[in-house]
């Protein structure tokens, strides 16, 4: 088997307690693909720090984080010409 993706969904359910009473869930999923030379684990293990530290961050638990690999702007990888 070889994989090429991995996925990461983490949340939490909190209880604002007295006097309302009513629950607030904040759920983040994050998708990835491999780069050459990565594992699933590396990538996996990744995945789940920024999604813990992102629900942290929207709980107010957590501040903003710095320049980080979730902050940098999408940018489709070009094709090789004469790749196989």
């Amino acid at each position: 088997m070889r994989i090429f993706r991995v996925g990461c969904t983490y949340g939490e359910l909190r209880s604002s307690g007295y006097p309302s009473f009513s629950n607030t869930r904040h759920e983040v999923t994050l998708l990835a693909s491999l780069e050459e030379g990565e594992t699933a684990l590396e990538a996996l293990a990744k995945l789940e720090g920024y999604a813990k530290s992102e629900v942290k961050r929207r709980f107010g638990d957590a501040p903003e984080t710095g320049t980080s690999e979730m902050q940098a702007p999408y940018h489709r990888p070009q094709p090789t010409i004469g790749a196989v």
